[in-house]
C-alpha cells in the first residue's frame, strides 16, 4: 500500500492484534461507563442488592474502606437487615486481627454505614495478641501456618483505633465472655483465624441467644480458597462440622453472589468468600427483610406495584428482648 511502508500481506498479519486492542478498549470503556452509572445512581435505602451495590461503590472512593470490599458489602448487608427489622443498634466484628489493617478498615466502614443506614454500630476485634496458636494436627494446615505467626503490636493499633473494642486472648475464652456481655445483635463477622481449631472456637458465637444475633448474620471467611484448603481441613471443615452438629443453625455459602454485586467486582474472589449464618428458629427469621416488595409482574416481565412491607415491631416479637 502506498505510503504505509508495509505490504498488504504484512498489514493483514497485524489486523488480528489491532482487533484485540480495539475489543479490549471497548470492554474497558463499557466497564467504566457501568461504574459511572452505578456511582451516579440514586436509589432509596432498602435491604436490596441495588442499594447495597450503589453504596458499596461510594464507600470504595474512601481509601481506608476500599482496602476491604467484602467488609463493605458484609457490613451494609448485615446492618441493613438490622435496620429493616426495626433494631436501633447492631454489632460487627473481625476474628483474627493481626496487624490491625482490616480492623481499621472495618471501623471506618462502620462509621460510614451508620450515617448511610441510620443505625448504631458497635465494632469488635478478637485476637490472641501474640499471633497464631500452634497448629494441632493436619486439620489446622500446619503446612501453611506457624506458631506465633502474625503477632499484634497492641500499643500501635490501640493508638489508631477510635471506637473499636479489642478482645485479646484465646478465642475459646474471649467468645464465651463476650456472649455474657451486653453487646448488640451481631450483623457481620469477618473470620480470618486461619486454623480449623480456632474457627471451631469462633463458632461458639453462633450458639448465642436470640438477642445476641440477627436471624441471618453475614460472614466472610478468608481462608477457604486456593493453597491446600479443602473440605477436610481448615475453615471449610469447621463449617461442615458445625452444620452437622446443629439442626436449626447453619452456615451456608451465598450462591451466585457475584451476579448481585457491582460489575467490577464480579471476577474478584471475595464474593466466593461470603456466607450467611442462618438461625432458622430465631423469632425474627420469618419477618420481611426488605422495606418494599413488588406485588405484580406485568405482561412485559417488569416488577410493579411496589408496596411497603409491614414487620412486627420488635417489642411484640414473642420471646425476644433485644439489647439497646
Amino acid at each position: 500500500m502506498r505510503g504505509s511502508g508495509m505490504s498488504p500481506t504484512a498489514l493483514l498479519r497485524k489486523l488480528p492484534a489491532a482487533i484485540r486492542v480495539r475489543d479490549t478498549l471497548v470492554r474497558r470503556l463499557r466497564r467504566w461507563l457501568e461504574e459511572v452509572e452505578e456511582l451516579s445512581a440514586e436509589i432509596p435505602f432498602d435491604n436490596r442488592s441495588d442499594w447495597i451495590g450503589m453504596t458499596l461503590e461510594r464507600f470504595m472512593q474512601d481509601p481506608l474502606c476500599r482496602a476491604k470490599a467484602p467488609y463493605i458489602w458484609g457490613v451494609l448487608q448485615g446492618c441493613a437487615l438490622g435496620k429493616v427489622l426495626g433494631l436501633s443498634r447492631v454489632s460487627v466484628m473481625e476474628f483474627g486481627v493481626a496487624s490491625g489493617a482490616g480492623l481499621l478498615s472495618l471501623e471506618r466502614i462502620a462509621e460510614r454505614a451508620e450515617k448511610s443506614i441510620g443505625i448504631e454500630i458497635e465494632v469488635y476485634g478478637f485476637d490472641t495478641g501474640f499471633g497464631l496458636p500452634k497448629p494441632q494436627d493436619y486439620r489446622d494446615c500446619p503446612n501453611l501456618w506457624l506458631d506465633g505467626q502474625f503477632p499484634m503490636d497492641v500499643e500501635a493499633l490501640s493508638a489508631r483505633l477510635r471506637r473499636t473494642s479489642l478482645r485479646l486472648g484465646l478465642i475459646k475464652e474471649t467468645v464465651p465472655a463476650f456472649l455474657q456481655g451486653g453487646h448488640a445483635p451481631v450483623a457481620f463477622a469477618a473470620i480470618d483465624v486461619d486454623l480449623y481449631s480456632s474457627t471451631k472456637e469462633v463458632f461458639q458465637l453462633f450458639q448465642g441467644s436470640y438477642d445476641r444475633l440477627l436471624p441471618r448474620v453475614v460472614c466472610y471467611f478468608d481462608d477457604i480458597m486456593g493453597w491446600t484448603f479443602n473440605e477436610y481441613n481448615g475453615e471449610r471443615l469447621a463449617i461442615a462440622e458445625f452444620n452437622v452438629e446443629h439442626a436449626m443453625r447453619k452456615i451456608c455459602p451465598l450462591h451466585g453472589l457475584k451476579y448481585f454485586v457491582p460489575t467490577r467486582h464480579r471476577n474478584r474472589a471475595w464474593p466466593e468468600l461470603m456466607f450467611l449464618f442462618h438461625m432458622f428458629d430465631h423469632p425474627l427469621y420469618d419477618q420481611h427483610d426488605v422495606l418494599r416488595k413488588p406485588m405484580l409482574l406485568d405482561i412485559n416481565g417488569n416488577l410493579a406495584d411496589w408496596r411497603r412491607t409491614l414487620n412486627i415491631p420488635r417489642h411484640t416479637a414473642p420471646g425476644l428482648s433485644f439489647s439497646q
